[in-house]
């Protein structure tokens, strides 16, 4: 089960990567490129802080008025995705 956890998490951490563009601002993408780093595949915390951090991480960013629409979406399916690997993990 945890094996399937870190590898779904390693494909989010991919499609998070795609924020790194130049049409998002520097600070989100910093934040995005920091969620997955010090959070999502940080292997030193638990497992459903790092997907909570993650999320709680990625809805501050959501919320910066100056993110292109596209990727205010894609934080959006993210941030579902995510909500299921915790579903998944305490079932």
């Amino acid at each position: 089960m945890t094996a399937d956890i870190e590898n779904r998490m390693q494909q989010i951490a991919a499609v998070i990567t795609q924020l790194d563009d130049p049409k998002v601002p520097r600070n989100i993408r910093k934040g995005a490129k920091d969620a997955v780093e010090k959070w999502l595949l940080n292997k030193n915390k638990q497992l459903d802080i790092r997907i909570a951090i993650t999320q709680a991480k990625l809805e501050e960013l959501y919320e910066d008025p100056n993110i292109p629409m596209e990727f205010g979406t894609l934080i959006l399916q993210i941030n579902t995705a995510l909500e299921q690997m915790l579903t998944d993990l305490h079932s």
